[in-house]
């Protein structure tokens, strides 16, 4: 394992759950030791990014307490809200987290956006909230802060990529200089995930200020200004602590310090949190806002222990269902997130498992590249851990031959099978393509990002919305390193053999994308089942026609 991989995995001791909030189910990381000894630790990401900034803090700090990073709600994997929310309305959502995981006395991190919410939490929960470390507070000038809501305001995503390059070149301009291109490509990818909410933390930033709150905490405040894109209006935040520092760090330069010095992070941290300043008798708390609605996304999301670390997965069981469970398995790089609008559509009638393969989505990877023969172990490990004694499979590309070795593996848990799609490779397109699909480079200009886009455009051709273009692609980039994994899996797959072997029933879909001429080479290869050819939808046909794509999968399931 190389170190940009080890940079890439969740860091030791550190894992994921979900929590019930007012937004609906938050995302969290949490370390913790068996005897914690020192008050919790909850940190919260800046903005558009995800509680995986801290991975390797948490680690580090979770030696001696307990310490969670929550992805803030739109963020990450956190439901998002209906509506654009304010700092208060992200506060008081960290507050329902602390309740669900029954934490009492705790210290708060908050990272620009997040040093928002963490002074918030700490004004609406005066008498939980000890201590409070913000990286970064500003006051901004009117001409600033009308600067920032413009420069902020969010980016179509255009066909020739050039929103791509902007972000990159915007989060390059800030980059530590011991950070890594990896490391920003994890951040545009982490904020990519956002979609339409991307834009939606900075708004509320911009609308809380910092010389109306400052004044008002009782806890001790430690303001840490590194010298990145908001180090001058730090700076001006000293005369509004009434219990506080600003502790100027000139020489740790940009964003990517929590990855690239965690241990000198973590010993500030300590010297701040374990020191015995005392706070002011803590006043009433703020009014906690009204509840707004959360985004009803249909389904929930969890994880499972699998057999190379946690399996994350979506799932939707109706209480009346009576068909038999069905299962679907994405395709390489992305995740189960390809199939929401499956999930909630069939989840009406049926249990609906959306499984992010491990590496991928919010999965585990395994310690070296795997078969798909592993992936189908993963699978089979899924469906016996949810207490199901006989599922329907579907598959998209590599997703479809996972599918054909889980049922070769376990025939008796498998009852149908459908595949969008039939990688069947010649030795010529092997060769070819086991090139194209090489381990990635990272560039530093960010050109890589581009580059990918480009080469999707034409396999979602025009009728597909470029938001569901750009949720695929960002769920993509997450692979990182280890993303051609997948890949590398269905080159070594023998398909066209292994389809011969098993007995079930399989409808092959066959689409407009790029494996439709591989596709057709499963005609007489297979014992049971038909191919079904779509002429004019590819990738995304899910999202694009949903209720036909329901239908026609009915039609197949019930029959």
């Amino acid at each position: 394992m190389n170190d940009d991989e080890k940079f890439w995995r969740p860091a030791p001791s550190v894992r994921r759950d979900y929590a019930d909030a007012r937004f609906g189910q938050i995302h969290y990381r949490i370390a913790q030791p068996e005897k914690p000894s020192k008050t919790p630790l909850i940190c919260f990401h800046m903005s558009p990014s995800s509680g995986r900034i801290y991975g390797q803090l948490l680690s580090e700090m979770g030696k001696d307490r307990i310490a969670i990073a929550p992805d803030t709600p739109g963020f990450g994997d956190s439901n998002a809200p209906a509506e654009p929310p304010e700092i208060e309305d992200y506060a008081a959502a960290m507050g329902d987290l602390l309740d669900a995981l029954d934490i009492g006395e705790v210290d708060v991190m908050g990272y620009h956006t997040g040093s928002k919410i963490a002074l918030e939490l700490a004004l609406q929960r005066p008498a939980q909230v000890r201590r409070c470390i913000l990286v970064s507070a500003p006051i901004y000038t009117e001409e600033e802060l009308s600067r920032q809501r413009r420069d902020y305001s969010g980016r179509e995503p255009d066909d020739a990529g050039k929103f791509l390059q902007a972000s990159w070149d915007g989060q390059s301009n800030w980059k530590s200089k011991d950070a890594t291109s990896l490391y920003l490509h994890r951040e545009i990818a982490e904020s990519l995930r956002a979609g339409d909410a991307l834009p939606w933390g900075h708004r509320a930033a911009f609308n809380y200020l910092h010389a109306e709150n400052l004044p008002k905490a009782s806890q001790p405040i430690t303001i840490l200004c590194p010298k990145d894109d908001l180090y001058e209006q730090t700076l001006r935040a000293t005369e509004y602590l009434n219990n506080g520092q600003v502790v100027e760090m000139p020489d740790w330069a940009g964003h990517g310090m929590l990855d690239t010095h965690t241990e000198e992070v973590a010993e500030i941290l300590r010297s701040i949190f374990d020191s015995d300043e005392a706070a002011s008798a803590p006043g009433d708390g703020k009014p906690t806002p009204d509840q707004k609605a959360g985004t009803d996304i249909g389904f929930t999301k969890r994880f499972i222990n699998g057999p190379s670390g946690q399996l994350h997965l979506r799932l939707i069981e109706p209480e009346d269902a009576t068909a038999i469970p069905f299962f679907c398995l994405h395709s390489s790089p992305n995740s189960g997130r390809i199939y929401e609008a499956i999930l909630q559509t069939l989840g009406k009638e049926r249990a609906v498992v959306a499984v992010d393969t491990p590496g991928f989505g919010e999965s585990e990877a395994p310690a070296e590249p795997p078969e798909i023969e592993d992936y189908a172990r993963a699978i089979i490990h899924v469906i016996e851990a949810l207490g199901y004694g006989q599922v329907d499979l579907m598959g998209y590309h590599t997703g479809s031959e996972t599918c054909v070795e889980v049922a070769r593996q376990r025939p008796d848990l498998i009852r149908k099978i459908v595949m969008n799609s039939a990688p069947i490779f010649s030795d010529e397109e092997l060769e070819e393509f086991r090139g194209l699909y090489s381990p990635p480079s990272f560039s530093d200009d960010g050109s890589h990002l581009v580059k990918r886009w480009l080469n999707m455009i034409p396999f979602y051709g025009p009728t597909v919305p470029r938001n569901i273009l750009l949720r695929n692609y960002a769920e993509g980039l997450r692979g990182g390193p280890i993303s051609h994994w997948g890949h590398r899996a269905a080159f070594n797959y023998p398909m066209l053999k292994r389809m011969g072997e098993i007995d079930q029933e399989m409808l092959i879909i066959n689409l407009d994308d790029d494996l439709t001429e591989q596709t057709k080479r499963a005609e007489g290869n297979f014992k049971n089942g038909r191919i079904h050819t779509i002429k004019t939808y590819g990738h995304a046909w899910f999202d694009v026609i949903t209720d036909d794509a329901a239908q026609i999968l009915r039609d197949f399931l019930d029959a």
